[in-house]
């Protein structure tokens, strides 16, 4: 069956690798945040509890090129909903880009209509509409001519952690936390720093990903109320998963004792309070010595100093220490006086920041 799988805008290619490490599945961009590749139920329960970069999962119901709006009505009802849908109530989540006559609420309209006239053909019975917390959620995208319609097999998004406790006031979300240290080659065996690390979702992900433990062990994906599905398979599957348990070497640090704090809440929500070594330290003063240094930087909205000088000060640090490869999340990649070796654009909320990679 054809798959897809939501993730950080910019981090497809990161997200294809992960799938391809895991499961060995190729994964190809479908649009931006969102990849495609082929699978079988197996791997829908097994990326339900070992993808860290991915936020939800769905099974492509159709795909199909399309020419004008009422296409996108026809293709949907011609497709086999019975055998894909309960008899439950749902909702249609519609994206449009490309140059069209019509909106993403007419997308969505029509792909309803459709659902609710192609399952009445099929079985006699109208499916209830709820649009605010629907038991199945469609998402339509329609890309310039492609249209493409698939069910929501996750649920609640997979990026919610629930080790996050206590917020920070610029939170990073797990999956791109995750994805930078993907970036960084960061294993088990590595020695990780996050100089800035704030509530220590950075270190956090490090441990989860080092111990193989999921980093959703309290989801209850959708499957349940799917007919092709079989959610006690999936906890089957998660509860006989393995996780292991290496030395960890990492250290969040952070200037502030408010963060400090914040950060030793969410490492004993996740089990980690006695792995990470939580540090009171300046990045811009503090010598680092790491194989990764991995951390989300100030962006300047919420920080008054200078960042300039706070980018120079902490880059001094890391040419004088003894570091193999350094990620940083920012909005200002301008400010760091290093070349980097590796650029991921990506949105971050409603600003445009950058994942960069150096060899210091």
């Amino acid at each position: 069956m054809h798959l897809l799988a939501t993730t950080n805008g910019g981090l497809e290619s990161v997200t294809a690798d992960e799938l391809d490490e895991l499961l060995g599945l190729d994964a190809a961009v479908h649009h931006r945040g969102v990849v495609e590749f082929d699978g079988n139920h197996e791997d829908v329960y097994d990326l339900h509890y070992r993808s860290r970069t991915c936020h939800r999962v769905m099974e492509v119901l159709v795909d199909a090129p399309v020419e004008e709006l009422e296409d996108v009505y026809d293709r949907t009802r011609e497709a086999d909903l019975a055998a894909h849908l309960p008899s439950s109530d749902f909702g249609v989540v519609g994206t449009r880009h490309g140059s069209h006559e019509f909106t993403s609420v007419d997308v969505a309209e029509r792909v309803g209509q459709g659902v609710i006239d192609g399952y009445r053909e099929a079985t006699g019975e109208r499916l209830p509409v709820d649009l605010d917390d629907p038991t199945v959620r469609l998402e339509a995208y329609l890309y310039d001519d492609r249209f493409t319609l698939a069910i929501d097999l996750t649920g609640d998004s997979l990026h919610r952690r629930p080790y996050r406790v206590c917020e920070h006031d610029a939170p990073l979300r797990g999956t791109l936390a995750y994805s930078m240290l993907r970036i960084a080659g960061y294993g088990a065996e590595d020695r990780l720093v996050d100089p800035m690390a704030g509530s220590a979702t950075v270190p956090i992900e490090a441990a989860l990903a080092a111990t193989d433990r999921p980093p959703r062990p309290d989801l209850e994906p959708a499957l349940d109320a799917l007919p092709r599905y079989d959610g006690a398979a999936f906890r089957e599957r998660r509860a006989a998963h393995e996780s292991r348990s290496p030395d960890l070497a990492i250290e969040a640090r952070d200037r502030r004792e408010k963060w400090r704090r914040c950060a030793r809440v969410n490492l004993e929500a996740a089990g980690f309070e006695d792995a990470v070594e939580v540090v009171d330290a300046d990045a811009r003063t503090a010598a680092v010595e790491a194989d990764c240094v991995v951390t989300n930087l100030p962006f300047g909205i919420r920080v008054s100093e200078d960042l300039r000088a706070l980018y120079a000060d902490f880059a001094d640090r890391l040419r004088e220490g003894d570091v193999d490869r350094f990620v940083a999340l920012t909005t200002k990649p301008e400010l760091l006086p290093m070349e980097p070796v590796e650029r991921y654009d990506i949105p971050y909320g409603r600003i445009d920041a950058a994942i960069v990679a150096y060899e210091p």
